[in-house]
Protein backbone atom coordinates (compact mmCIF):
# COMPACT_ATOMS: atom_id res chain seq x y z
CA UNK A 1 0.00 0.00 0.00
CA UNK A 2 1.31 3.53 -1.23
CA UNK A 3 1.52 6.56 1.28
CA UNK A 4 0.81 9.88 -0.65
CA UNK A 5 3.29 12.50 -0.04
CA UNK A 6 1.36 15.61 1.75
CA UNK A 7 3.97 17.98 0.53
CA UNK A 8 2.97 16.91 -2.95
CA UNK A 9 -0.02 16.76 -3.14
CA UNK A 10 -0.33 20.45 -2.15
CA UNK A 11 2.28 21.35 -3.95
CA UNK A 12 0.21 20.33 -7.19
CA UNK A 13 -2.91 21.76 -5.96
CA UNK A 14 -0.94 25.12 -5.42
CA UNK A 15 0.08 25.01 -9.17
CA UNK A 16 -3.01 24.23 -10.82
CA UNK A 17 -4.77 27.56 -8.93
CA UNK A 18 -2.06 29.56 -10.28
CA UNK A 19 -2.80 28.06 -13.88
CA UNK A 20 -6.11 28.90 -13.31
CA UNK A 21 -5.72 32.38 -11.88
CA UNK A 22 -3.02 32.97 -15.30
CA UNK A 23 -6.70 32.40 -17.52
CA UNK A 24 -9.07 34.20 -15.10
CA UNK A 25 -6.64 37.42 -15.56
CA UNK A 26 -5.82 36.82 -19.06
CA UNK A 27 -10.06 37.56 -19.69
CA UNK A 28 -9.82 40.57 -17.63
CA UNK A 29 -9.25 43.88 -18.83
CA UNK A 30 -7.81 46.34 -16.57
CA UNK A 31 -9.55 49.34 -15.31
CA UNK A 32 -7.11 52.47 -14.74
CA UNK A 33 -6.76 54.25 -11.50
CA UNK A 34 -9.58 51.68 -9.86
CA UNK A 35 -10.06 52.23 -6.16
CA UNK A 36 -9.56 48.74 -3.84
CA UNK A 37 -7.36 46.93 -5.49
CA UNK A 38 -5.78 44.66 -3.65
CA UNK A 39 -2.55 43.13 -2.99
CA UNK A 40 -1.15 45.09 -5.75
CA UNK A 41 -4.07 43.22 -8.40
CA UNK A 42 -5.94 46.72 -9.81
CA UNK A 43 -10.04 46.10 -10.38
CA UNK A 44 -11.04 44.46 -13.88
CA UNK A 45 -13.95 44.49 -16.23
CA UNK A 46 -15.37 40.94 -17.04
CA UNK A 47 -13.84 40.08 -20.81
CA UNK A 48 -15.63 40.24 -24.29
CA UNK A 49 -14.84 37.98 -26.88
CA UNK A 50 -13.83 39.79 -29.79
CA UNK A 51 -16.10 38.02 -32.90
CA UNK A 52 -14.37 36.52 -35.64
CA UNK A 53 -14.07 38.06 -38.68
CA UNK A 54 -15.99 37.04 -42.17
CA UNK A 55 -13.19 36.12 -44.83
CA UNK A 56 -13.02 37.94 -47.75
CA UNK A 57 -12.78 36.22 -51.19
CA UNK A 58 -11.52 37.60 -54.41
CA UNK A 59 -14.58 37.95 -56.59
CA UNK A 60 -14.11 35.44 -59.20
CA UNK A 61 -14.80 37.02 -62.42
CA UNK A 62 -15.03 33.73 -64.98
CA UNK A 63 -17.57 32.10 -62.76
CA UNK A 64 -20.83 33.63 -64.71
CA UNK A 65 -21.25 34.59 -68.58
CA UNK A 66 -23.58 36.25 -70.89
CA UNK A 67 -23.82 39.76 -69.83
CA UNK A 68 -20.83 42.37 -68.78
CA UNK A 69 -21.22 44.82 -66.83
CA UNK A 70 -20.29 48.14 -68.65
CA UNK A 71 -19.36 49.68 -65.41
CA UNK A 72 -16.68 47.27 -63.72
CA UNK A 73 -16.35 44.74 -66.39
CA UNK A 74 -17.74 41.91 -64.45
CA UNK A 75 -19.44 38.76 -66.47
CA UNK A 76 -22.82 38.43 -65.34
CA UNK A 77 -25.52 35.95 -65.96
CA UNK A 78 -28.26 36.40 -68.98
CA UNK A 79 -30.90 36.26 -66.18
CA UNK A 80 -29.23 38.98 -64.00
CA UNK A 81 -31.01 42.34 -64.03
CA UNK A 82 -28.11 44.18 -62.21
CA UNK A 83 -24.51 43.10 -62.02
CA UNK A 84 -23.67 41.16 -59.02
CA UNK A 85 -20.29 43.29 -58.53
CA UNK A 86 -21.59 46.99 -58.29
CA UNK A 87 -25.48 47.38 -59.27
CA UNK A 88 -25.15 48.48 -62.62
CA UNK A 89 -28.70 48.13 -64.53
CA UNK A 90 -27.75 45.47 -67.27
CA UNK A 91 -28.92 45.41 -70.85
CA UNK A 92 -29.35 41.64 -70.73
CA UNK A 93 -32.93 42.12 -68.59
CA UNK A 94 -34.57 40.76 -71.74
CA UNK A 95 -32.94 37.70 -71.56
CA UNK A 96 -34.02 36.96 -68.22
CA UNK A 97 -34.55 32.84 -67.53
CA UNK A 98 -32.40 32.13 -70.21
CA UNK A 99 -28.73 30.66 -68.75
CA UNK A 100 -28.11 27.85 -71.47
CA UNK A 101 -27.11 29.01 -74.87
CA UNK A 102 -28.60 26.16 -76.02
CA UNK A 103 -31.96 26.51 -74.34
CA UNK A 104 -31.78 30.63 -75.65
CA UNK A 105 -31.18 29.49 -79.14
CA UNK A 106 -33.86 26.76 -78.86
CA UNK A 107 -36.06 29.71 -77.68
CA UNK A 108 -35.36 31.74 -80.20
CA UNK A 109 -35.61 28.92 -82.95
CA UNK A 110 -39.10 28.91 -82.01
CA UNK A 111 -39.96 32.71 -81.41
CA UNK A 112 -42.77 34.26 -82.93
CA UNK A 113 -43.06 38.00 -83.27
CA UNK A 114 -46.26 39.37 -81.01
CA UNK A 115 -48.16 41.71 -83.21
CA UNK A 116 -49.71 44.91 -82.20
CA UNK A 117 -53.19 44.81 -83.52
CA UNK A 118 -54.81 47.87 -82.21
CA UNK A 119 -51.77 49.37 -83.63
CA UNK A 120 -52.05 47.86 -86.91
CA UNK A 121 -56.00 48.52 -87.94
CA UNK A 122 -55.03 52.16 -86.82
CA UNK A 123 -52.30 52.63 -89.30
CA UNK A 124 -55.12 50.74 -91.88
CA UNK A 125 -57.89 52.72 -91.42
CA UNK A 126 -55.60 55.87 -91.50
CA UNK A 127 -53.79 54.21 -95.16
CA UNK A 128 -57.39 53.60 -96.12
CA UNK A 129 -58.84 57.37 -94.97
CA UNK A 130 -56.07 58.60 -96.95
CA UNK A 131 -55.97 56.69 -100.28
CA UNK A 132 -60.05 57.12 -100.20
CA UNK A 133 -59.37 60.83 -99.85
CA UNK A 134 -57.14 60.88 -102.42
CA UNK A 135 -59.67 58.59 -104.99
CA UNK A 136 -62.68 60.47 -104.20
CA UNK A 137 -61.67 64.39 -104.07
CA UNK A 138 -61.21 64.30 -107.94
CA UNK A 139 -64.93 62.79 -107.94
CA UNK A 140 -65.92 65.41 -105.00
CA UNK A 141 -64.15 68.64 -107.46
CA UNK A 142 -66.11 67.38 -110.70
CA UNK A 143 -69.26 67.29 -109.27
CA UNK A 144 -69.42 70.51 -107.15
CA UNK A 145 -68.00 72.02 -110.37
CA UNK A 146 -70.86 70.24 -112.28
CA UNK A 147 -73.50 71.42 -109.82
CA UNK A 148 -72.37 75.07 -109.68
CA UNK A 149 -70.86 76.26 -112.63
CA UNK A 150 -72.32 76.04 -116.29
CA UNK A 151 -71.22 73.91 -119.21
CA UNK A 152 -68.95 75.10 -121.72
CA UNK A 153 -68.84 74.95 -125.09
CA UNK A 154 -67.79 71.79 -126.91
CA UNK A 155 -66.97 72.77 -130.01
CA UNK A 156 -66.21 69.68 -132.35
CA UNK A 157 -63.30 68.80 -133.99
CA UNK A 158 -64.89 67.14 -137.69
CA UNK A 159 -68.18 67.66 -139.28
CA UNK A 160 -70.19 66.18 -142.18
CA UNK A 161 -73.28 65.70 -142.89
CA UNK A 162 -75.30 62.75 -145.21
CA UNK A 163 -76.02 65.57 -148.02
CA UNK A 164 -75.32 69.31 -148.09
CA UNK A 165 -76.78 72.24 -150.65
CA UNK A 166 -73.38 73.58 -152.51
CA UNK A 167 -74.24 76.83 -150.81
CA UNK A 168 -74.72 75.82 -147.41
CA UNK A 169 -72.25 72.74 -146.36
CA UNK A 170 -72.57 71.19 -142.64
CA UNK A 171 -69.88 73.49 -141.43
CA UNK A 172 -71.81 75.87 -141.75
CA UNK A 173 -74.16 75.00 -138.80
CA UNK A 174 -71.28 74.69 -136.68
CA UNK A 175 -69.18 78.35 -137.49
CA UNK A 176 -71.27 80.01 -134.27
CA UNK A 177 -72.79 82.60 -137.06
CA UNK A 178 -76.40 82.59 -137.29
CA UNK A 179 -76.97 83.80 -140.81
CA UNK A 180 -75.57 80.78 -142.17
CA UNK A 181 -76.98 77.33 -142.85
CA UNK A 182 -76.99 74.10 -143.62
CA UNK A 183 -79.64 72.70 -146.42
CA UNK A 184 -80.34 69.08 -146.87
CA UNK A 185 -80.00 69.48 -150.74
CA UNK A 186 -83.28 67.81 -150.68
CA UNK A 187 -87.17 69.31 -151.17
CA UNK A 188 -89.75 67.94 -149.24
CA UNK A 189 -89.14 66.93 -145.21
CA UNK A 190 -85.82 65.39 -146.42
CA UNK A 191 -86.55 62.33 -143.86
CA UNK A 192 -83.20 60.35 -142.86
CA UNK A 193 -80.91 62.70 -143.61
CA UNK A 194 -78.78 63.62 -140.90
CA UNK A 195 -75.58 65.90 -139.27
CA UNK A 196 -73.13 64.55 -138.08
CA UNK A 197 -70.36 65.71 -135.18
CA UNK A 198 -66.94 63.93 -134.38
CA UNK A 199 -64.85 64.85 -131.26
CA UNK A 200 -61.18 63.68 -131.09
CA UNK A 201 -61.17 62.97 -127.34
CA UNK A 202 -64.17 61.85 -125.25
CA UNK A 203 -66.49 64.77 -123.50
CA UNK A 204 -69.45 65.01 -121.45
CA UNK A 205 -72.29 66.23 -123.28
CA UNK A 206 -75.03 67.80 -121.08
CA UNK A 207 -77.17 69.66 -123.54
CA UNK A 208 -77.52 70.77 -127.27
CA UNK A 209 -78.63 74.60 -128.48
CA UNK A 210 -80.31 74.26 -131.65
CA UNK A 211 -81.64 77.11 -133.91
CA UNK A 212 -83.65 75.50 -136.96
CA UNK A 213 -84.57 77.38 -140.18
CA UNK A 214 -82.12 79.72 -141.86
CA UNK A 215 -81.76 82.20 -138.93
CA UNK A 216 -82.69 82.99 -135.24
CA UNK A 217 -85.61 85.12 -136.10
CA UNK A 218 -88.82 83.08 -136.23
CA UNK A 219 -90.40 85.08 -138.64
CA UNK A 220 -87.82 84.08 -141.36
CA UNK A 221 -89.49 81.23 -143.36
CA UNK A 222 -87.81 80.96 -146.33
CA UNK A 223 -86.70 77.97 -146.45
CA UNK A 224 -88.55 74.56 -144.46
CA UNK A 225 -87.56 73.52 -140.56
CA UNK A 226 -87.50 70.45 -138.80
CA UNK A 227 -90.03 69.43 -136.83
CA UNK A 228 -88.87 66.08 -135.29
CA UNK A 229 -85.44 64.82 -135.10
CA UNK A 230 -83.63 62.24 -133.43
CA UNK A 231 -80.19 62.11 -131.90
CA UNK A 232 -77.80 59.56 -131.75
CA UNK A 233 -74.70 59.56 -129.24
CA UNK A 234 -72.33 57.12 -129.82
CA UNK A 235 -69.18 56.78 -126.67
CA UNK A 236 -65.60 55.94 -127.10
CA UNK A 237 -66.66 52.11 -126.66
CA UNK A 238 -68.64 51.91 -129.36
CA UNK A 239 -72.60 52.24 -126.85
CA UNK A 240 -75.13 54.08 -128.27
CA UNK A 241 -78.32 56.35 -126.80
CA UNK A 242 -80.80 57.38 -129.43
CA UNK A 243 -83.21 60.41 -128.19
CA UNK A 244 -86.04 62.30 -129.87
CA UNK A 245 -87.40 65.40 -129.90
CA UNK A 246 -90.22 67.75 -131.29
CA UNK A 247 -88.45 71.33 -132.19
CA UNK A 248 -90.93 74.30 -132.11
CA UNK A 249 -91.36 76.15 -135.69
CA UNK A 250 -88.56 78.92 -135.14
CA UNK A 251 -86.16 80.12 -132.53
CA UNK A 252 -83.45 78.63 -130.61
CA UNK A 253 -83.62 75.58 -128.54
CA UNK A 254 -82.47 74.17 -125.95
CA UNK A 255 -82.41 70.04 -125.93
CA UNK A 256 -81.20 67.94 -122.86
CA UNK A 257 -78.64 65.10 -124.26
CA UNK A 258 -76.81 63.63 -121.29
CA UNK A 259 -73.82 61.15 -121.58
CA UNK A 260 -70.36 60.62 -120.71
CA UNK A 261 -67.26 59.72 -123.27
CA UNK A 262 -69.43 60.51 -126.06
CA UNK A 263 -66.90 60.49 -129.69
CA UNK A 264 -69.45 60.78 -131.89
CA UNK A 265 -73.40 63.10 -132.12
CA UNK A 266 -75.80 62.32 -135.18
CA UNK A 267 -78.74 64.56 -135.69
CA UNK A 268 -81.40 62.97 -138.14
CA UNK A 269 -84.48 64.66 -139.67
CA UNK A 270 -87.52 62.69 -139.45
CA UNK A 271 -90.15 65.72 -140.38
CA UNK A 272 -90.45 69.18 -141.25
CA UNK A 273 -92.60 72.20 -141.05
CA UNK A 274 -93.29 74.38 -143.96
CA UNK A 275 -91.94 71.77 -146.72
CA UNK A 276 -92.63 73.01 -150.30
CA UNK A 277 -91.10 71.64 -153.65
CA UNK A 278 -89.11 74.95 -153.37
CA UNK A 279 -87.66 74.92 -150.40
CA UNK A 280 -85.10 72.61 -148.31
CA UNK A 281 -84.76 71.77 -144.66
CA UNK A 282 -82.11 73.88 -143.14
CA UNK A 283 -81.09 73.99 -139.73
CA UNK A 284 -78.75 77.45 -138.96
CA UNK A 285 -77.00 76.91 -135.96
CA UNK A 286 -75.59 73.50 -133.54
CA UNK A 287 -74.14 74.35 -130.24
CA UNK A 288 -72.74 71.57 -127.67
CA UNK A 289 -72.22 72.17 -124.35
CA UNK A 290 -70.39 69.77 -121.18
CA UNK A 291 -67.07 69.51 -120.09
CA UNK A 292 -64.09 67.98 -121.52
Amino acid sequence: MTVADPDLSARARRDGDSDGRQRARALLVPVPDAEGAEGGVPAVLPGRPAPARPTVRALQADIESGVTCPRCGVDNRLDRAFCRNDGTPLDGRANQGVQDPRLRRQRLAGWRPRIPWKRVLVIAGIVCAVIGAALLTPLVIRTVNERFSDPSPLPPAAVSASNADAAHPAQAAFDGVSNSWWGTGYSGDSSGQYLQANYQQPVKLEKMIITPGVSRRVEDRSQARPERIDVLLTDARGRTALMHYALADGGAQVVDAHMDDVVQVDMIVRTAYGTAQNKQVAIAEVEMFGRS
